[in-house]
């Protein structure tokens, strides 16, 4: 079995090379332009391929894996799959396994760093030069204020339980989990009410666009937006409209495919790094070595196909 890992070797350690090399023919391919131009996926002979999407810039389609010659399995380190064609690989009998839960905490980490940010007005002051205007820069405190969290899986359950703790009324809307731990309320009364409203829903086809100008509509002139569930999820524009003309107090994205926006408004998007933090790291490369090490064995675990 050949093992193809399209990452950097030094991001491994040694036990973790070892492991993988007891247990096949292991070939590193460590920048895009390698990925590009290796041969190594179209020799003879069983193979399993773990894909960084940096490396891969988040592209596997399936021209490319119907040249694979006997491809056993495709292993992302990232908790998002959707960027591969899952059900294409089903059909061929190839494996898609991921890696969930490794950055639960960081991700949550980082929706409380970006309502903090917000609700003391830091991109308003960072844009005009660290200037305070006590005319606009006036801040709000967190205590009392009312959260509201749209999406009920790991992250969007920690978001509750550290804006709990911070002393915030806090509720939820899933379309299938529940907690008894927090108040459930429909979509529409928690966008209605909410000061702080969480999207951590997944980022899929079934979720494009799922927070509408309709939606967006519903918003008190307050309250503030936080996406880290992705950009595809909501209408940017919209919502750069509604709170640079001061219908909403604030807005705030975590993900690569925007850039942080010249605004003298309470905008405020950072690159996709709310997953990224020294434990986390650590975590995501402990289960993504465990899932290419359990396809060899015959016993995958993570498949999300």
């Amino acid at each position: 079995m050949k093992i193809i890992v399209v990452n950097k070797k030094s991001e491994f350690s040694e036990e973790q090379i070892q492991k993988l090399e007891n247990l096949g023919s292991l070939v590193f391919i460590e920048t895009p332009e390698e990925f590009k131009s290796t041969k190594e996926f179209y020799l003879p002979g069983e193979k399993i391929v773990a894909l960084d999407p940096g490396i891969s810039e988040w592209s596997f389609p399936n021209e490319t894996i119907d040249k694979i010659e006997n491809l056993k399995a495709v292993c992302l380190p990232t908790t998002k799959y959707e960027w591969i064609d899952g059900k294409y690989l089903r059909k061929k009998g190839i494996i898609l396994t991921n890696v969930p839960k490794y950055s639960t905490e960081s991700v949550a980490e980082h929706c409380i760093l970006l309502m903090l940010s917000l609700s003391k007005k830091l991109p308003m002051i960072v844009n005009e030069g660290w200037k305070l205007d006590y005319d606009k820069h006036m801040g709000r405190e967190i205590k009392g204020s009312k959260m509201g969290v749209i999406g009920l899986g790991d992250i969007g359950k920690r978001v509750l339980e550290l804006g709990s703790a911070l002393g915030m009324e806090t509720f939820y809307w899933s379309r299938k989990s529940k907690d008894p731990r927090f108040e459930y309320v429909e979509l529409d009364e928690l966008i209605k009410n909410s000061d702080y409203i969480f999207l951590t829903i997944s980022e899929g086809p079934e979720t494009k666009k799922f927070f509408s100008k309709d939606k967006a509509d519903l918003l008190k002139k307050e309250s503030y937006v936080i996406n880290i569930s992705g950009d595809d999820v909501w209408d940017f524009d919209y919502l750069f409209q509604k709170t640079t003309s001061g219908q909403i107090a604030g807005m705030a994205l975590d993900d690569d495919r925007r850039k942080m926006i010249d605004s003298k408004s309470n905008i405020l998007i950072t690159p996709h790094i709310a997953w990224y933090t020294k434990e986390a790291f650590k975590e995501d490369f402990r289960i993504w070595v465990e899932c290419i090490c359990s396809v060899v064995q015959g016993n995958p675990i993570n498949v999300v196909n």
